[in-house]
């Protein structure tokens, strides 16, 4: 399909593919690739489950336990304060226990380079402190809690050690999804 380019404007093609794959169910891949040099790729889950929170400690040998975080999954580190949430661009992906803990490392780095450039050497600290907690979490000499929970149930951390529980309804109202829901009650040509 022809869509507009978010970036530049001009026209580019939106490519879908549905597939239907084990624990997700069915889901639509989308693409847009435009001469511009945008370029977004994106897994959206078709069906909703109840919602879940994942708990597991991460160590240095259960770091190969795969991590799969949907669209609308939120990680935590509370160790480390670190949240990361679902937004506009929030992408899927599969992953394992040390590839989340890459994904932090390269965003506090990033952020560290910023708030160096700025001068900011309390910000320096606290990122040079998250980043010696990751990497001694690797090397075996500390853990890490890792939470990750999900409003429409289509996230996971693949494996029996860790803890699984229902999301409270409470809890739920706090979590963003990542996605503009509708919630449509009562008969739907009166809300029409």
């Amino acid at each position: 399909m022809e869509i507009t380019c978010p970036s530049c404007g001009r026209k580019t093609e939106l490519v879908t593919v549905r597939h239907d794959i084990p624990y997700f169910g069915e889901i639509v891949l989308t693409s847009i690739a435009c001469e511009c040099g945008f370029r977004h790729n994106d897994c959206i889950v078709l069906s909703v489950k109840e919602p879940v929170r994942y708990r597991i400690k991460i160590r240095e040998d259960n770091l190969f336990i795969k991590v799969v975080r949907s669209t609308s999954g939120t990680i935590r580190v509370p160790e480390l304060g670190v949240v990361v949430e679902p937004g506009p661009a929030s992408q899927a992906f599969i992953t394992n226990l040390e590839g989340v803990l890459d994904r932090i490392r390269d965003v506090v780095l990033m952020a560290m380079r910023w708030r160096s450039e700025e001068g900011d050497s309390t910000a320096v600290d606290r990122c040079q402190e998250i980043l010696k907690r990751i990497e001694d979490v690797i090397e075996g000499k500390d853990e890490l809690t890792l939470v990750l929970e999900d409003p429409f149930g289509n996230s996971l951390i693949a494996s029996e050690e860790a803890e699984r529980e229902k999301i409270s309804v409470d809890d739920l109202k706090n979590l963003k999804t990542g996605l503009t829901v509708l919630e449509i009650s009562g008969d739907l040509e009166e809300n029409l």
